[in-house]
């Protein structure tokens, strides 16, 4: 539900700008949220994870292909708290707004306080 919710909150602020709405992968969705859960299991929040290593490098050991990657990743107590903080950053927003993107994946990991950890993936 709540990746739903996020990805509902990312096609409305594309849709808001002028973008075209981006295809939802399942298979992205499930890499972006095994990113929120490494997050959350290993406790660390950063794009380089100790696991999987940079975001291409997670894409390429899940064997999923692509030419370009972009990765937004929040903590936040909500995923509609995590579009706004993404919205108001510029590195975020110009993922969020790409035209190059033509998949997105996101995965939602809650930690044992309730809040949330977002992964959005971004591919062409």
């Amino acid at each position: 539900m709540q990746e739903e919710n996020a990805f509902l909150l990312l096609s409305q602020d594309r849709a808001k700008n002028g973008r075209s709405q981006l295809q939802l992968d399942p298979m992205l969705c499930s890499i972006a949220r095994i990113k929120s859960c490494d997050m959350k299991n290993n406790r660390y929040f950063a794009h380089e994870s100790p696991t999987y290593g940079s975001a291409s490098n997670m894409l390429k050991t899940f064997g999923y292909s692509f030419t370009s990657v972009g990765e937004n990743i929040a903590h936040h107590a909500t995923v509609e708290k995590s579009q706004a903080a993404f919205m108001s950053s510029e590195g975020h927003r110009r993922n969020i707004l790409g035209t190059q993107w033509t998949k997105v994946g996101i995965g939602v990991c809650v930690d044992d306080n309730g809040y949330v950890y977002v992964t959005q993936l971004f591919v062409r």
